[in-house]
């Protein structure tokens, strides 16, 4: 009876042990490191002493030991750096790639281009002609005036300095005169307005005012004029003026220049004052025609402004001369003189 009891006790004790040992000695119940060297685990010697009615010794438990052997590394050799170029990406990647780092296009203004001037020149059958060189604005042509009478005009005052306003009645009589000194003035070209006043015989009459500039020899360089009537009763009645640009453009020859050989060239473009011939005249510093002719030059038709026109003059000199090249225009009607004159000057050889 006590042998089964002390079997009994040997087997508890044995089966506490064991336990013991699994809980403090996790090591020695999982498998061993590769390489590691693991003793022997203590037997069931006790228990089976213990059955057999032998006094159960107490064999202590020894831990097991073992010596680690050093781990193998595997060591991955990665691969050195590669460009990027040599890299081939799959669809997917390059796709990828190109929506990170494609860079953004930011557009900005673009160039505004400027188109430079050709050299290609423009051809016209005439040039533009300049404003008359004495463009009387106010009165118009056949406008009735009463006296006195404050006119207006652009003028370019001549080489002595004096604008010359003669105011002529149908019978030929100057009925008003006068000599405006611009001597003083700062500028060649300006704008006038004197007061003209004159006295007539009857209710009305015909009369033409006429505005003039001369050199320093006394020759004409500018004539202007408008057909008028004065009027003794009544009031003023004005029309606008119709002369504005220059009648007579010479083209050839040139300012100042020298012709020589008794024969001149002439040509240039005219708009004619009425149905008169253009006169033109060599005029020397005397006074004196060294030369002359005179051509018809129709009206301008079309878009032309002026008509062109051509004519040679011959003179007679001794020597080289400085001259006045006058081209003009005569009254048509009852009250005679020049109407419209223009010059330039030049100088003259045998």
């Amino acid at each position: 009876m006590m042998s089964m009891k002390a079997f009994k006790a040997g087997g508890w004790l044995s089966l506490g042990i064991l336990l013991l040992a699994a809980c403090t000695r996790p090591a020695a119940l999982m498998p061993a490191p590769m390489g590691a060297t693991a003793s022997v685990l203590p037997t069931a010697s006790a228990t089976l002493a213990a059955a057999a009615g032998e006094p159960a010794t107490d064999t202590p438990v020894v831990p097991p030991t073992y010596t680690p052997e050093p781990p193998t590394e595997t060591v991955q050799v990665l691969p050195s750096h590669t460009p990027t170029d040599a890299i081939t990406p799959t669809p997917d990647d390059t796709q990828l790639v190109e929506t990170i780092f494609a860079p953004t296009a930011t557009r900005g203004p673009l160039p505004t281009r400027t188109r430079r001037p050709t050299a290609t020149p423009t051809i016209t059958p005439t040039p533009t002609p300049p404003r008359a060189s004495l463009m009387i604005t106010r009165p118009g042509l056949l406008s009735k005036i009463l006296s006195p009478y404050q006119m207006e005009a652009m003028v370019t005052r001549g080489m002595d300095g004096i604008v010359y306003l003669d105011l002529i009645g149908e019978d030929g009589r100057t009925v008003a005169s006068q000599a405006l000194d611009y001597r003083s003035s700062l500028y060649q070209r300006f704008w006038i307005a004197p007061l003209i006043d004159f006295e007539i015989s009857g209710v009305a009459e015909t009369a033409r005012l006429v505005m003039s500039t001369k050199d320093e020899f006394g020759r004409s360089m500018a004539v202007s004029s408008v057909d008028l009537v004065l009027l003794s009763l009544g009031s003023n009645e004005t029309t606008p003026s119709l002369i504005e640009m220059e009648p007579y453009l010479i083209r050839y020859p040139k300012e100042d220049s020298l012709v020589s050989g008794g024969l001149m060239w002439v040509s240039g473009v005219a708009r004619p004052v009425n149905e008169s011939p253009l006169i033109l005249e060599l005029v020397d510093e005397q006074g004196n025609v060294v030369g002359s002719n005179r051509i018809q030059v129709p009206a301008p038709t079309g878009d032309l402004s002026h008509t062109p026109f051509g004519v040679e003059i011959e003179y007679t000199v001794s020597e080289i001369t400085g001259v006045r090249l006058v081209i003009r225009q005569e009254s048509v009607n009852r009250i005679p003189g020049t109407v419209a004159l223009s010059s330039m000057t030049l100088f003259v050889a045998p």
